[in-house]
């Protein structure tokens, strides 16, 4: 009691002295509760806070601590400039509202600081939870929340000066309308984007079919796509108009184990003299020995219909990678014209028989170019021999090579799954940033996947 009665004793003699002596006992005290609150934060607060494994902690405090200062001292300073100039409401109230105004603009920035560390983490965690690539959204959500902000903080600002905001708003809104209805498309553009990027049609290296256009997809935007196509072109295609399109996408059209994995189908035809069974046995037996093609499911050939001049039958397999159709094409029809020429199964085609009366005429003809036709003949063999073993040869030499490849994009895939994972690990680096090793590995990727899909377009 004696500690309060000696309290109120000193406040009173504080009290009545002059205002300018009372300012400057008003402000120590406010500097001096600034001070012990940065005291009591940099020590016990400090070792608290350490104490915690969640590494966002630090960082708020760090922004936080500003603010708590400057929150204590012009709440003391406040307290001083109502108990110094109560007698003068005027004052008073100006030197409130400067104080409410910092306060406000100080709250702002701390919020605005708290979006640009929390909405990179944020958006990082959706992408792999969701399986989403938000990367484009990014940078306008951030933009949008610190208008949001932004624009409070100047309500309230407005408020405090006793401005009259209903003119501003309403021209806002009138602008804000002109705005939108320029901007119409694309603002559908950036809704489509959105919506696509939850929807995930396809995904960035996926070869996809939109309006008629075959390629892969090199960027997925806000605003457009972006497809470069098997000529080296680069289609650039807005959102809004793949949002009601029809997409075919070749990466996703298989089961889980090859996704990747398409459907080839061949039509061949043989002359009305050959056995069904005999042409199908040879087809089965020469897509067997095909590396592109994948045991399962099993190929098919069946006898799929008699034309004027052919039976046609269709050769039905599965390529395991879309990017290796060209080739596994290729390798399948040259096979099967090299295995009818080796068993004589005939391969119908148009021709014309042309007659000369007399006969004669024919018969001296043919005798004159007998050897001429004979020596062609033989050259041909020999050329046809020559380009046997050559195109084997190229062949062989191009699927090992796709081989090779294939081994190095699954050898930097593994890779790149054991970096990130030592990375994620890594307690030096608890944004996850990309490593420059990892930038390096996603480019070798890139380009060798580039190389097996050369060549490979559908768009002759």
């Amino acid at each position: 009691m004696d500690l309060i009665a000696t309290a109120q004793e000193y406040w009173e003699i504080v009290d009545s002295m002059d205002w300018w002596i009372r300012l400057i006992v008003g402000l120590s005290c406010s500097v001096i509760a600034g001070a012990l609150v940065q005291i009591i934060a940099k020590g016990p607060v400090v070792k608290l806070i350490s104490k915690s494994d969640n590494k966002y902690d630090d960082a708020i405090f760090d922004l936080a601590t500003p603010l708590i200062n400057a929150g204590v001292v012009l709440a003391g300073l406040w307290l001083t400039i109502m108990w110094v100039f109560e007698s003068d409401s005027t004052k008073s109230m100006l030197f409130a509202k400067l104080i409410v105004i910092v306060l406000v603009y100080m709250l702002a920035r701390f919020a605005v600081q708290i979006v640009e560390l929390f909405v990179p983490p944020v958006i990082e965690s959706l992408n792999k939870r969701a399986d989403m690539d938000l990367g484009g959204v990014e940078s306008l959500i951030f933009s949008g929340l610190k208008i949001a902000i932004w624009l409070g903080a100047a309500i309230v600002i407005f408020a405090q000066l006793n401005i009259d905001i209903t003119g501003i708003l309403a021209s806002a809104t009138v602008i804000s309308l002109v705005v939108g209805m320029a901007l119409k498309e694309t603002a559908s553009n950036l809704v489509s984007g959105m919506m696509m990027v939850m929807d995930k049609p396809f995904e960035v290296g996926d070869k996809v079919t939109v309006m008629g256009v075959t390629g892969k997809v090199v960027d997925v935007g806000i605003m457009s796509t972006k497809i470069k196509t098997g000529q080296e072109h680069q289609v650039v295609i807005p959102n809004k108009s793949i949002s009601g399109k029809e997409v075919i996408n070749f990466a996703k059209g298989g089961p889980e184990d090859t996704p990747k994995r398409v459907n080839l189908r061949l039509n061949i035809g043989v002359g009305y003299g050959e056995e069904p069974a005999h042409v199908k046995q040879m087809l089965l037996d020469v897509v067997r020995e095909c590396d592109y093609i994948i045991d399962n499911p099993p190929p098919t050939a069946l006898f799929l219909d008699m034309l004027d001049s052919a039976l046609l039958f269709r050769l039905n397999c599965w390529v395991r990678d879309y990017s290796d159709e060209w080739v596994a094409r290729d390798w399948i029809l040259t096979r099967v014209l090299e295995r009818c020429i080796d068993e004589d199964i005939d391969i119908p085609y148009p021709h014309m028989q042309l007659k000369y009366d007399p006969a004669s005429v024919v018969e001296k003809e043919a005798a004159k170019n007998a050897a001429e036709v004979e020596k062609k003949s033989a050259d041909k063999e020999r050329i046809k021999a020559e380009a046997r073993v050559k195109e084997e040869a190229e062949s062989s030499a191009r699927m090992n090579a796709r081989k090779e490849i294939r081994a190095r994009i699954e050898e930097l895939n593994t890779a790149l799954k054991e970096e990130e994972l030592e990375e994620s690990e890594d307690p030096d680096d608890p944004e996850g940033g990309v490593s420059q090793s990892r930038l390096d590995i996603l480019a070798e990727i890139q380009e060798l996947e580039h190389q097996l899909d050369e060549g490979s377009s559908d768009d002759d």
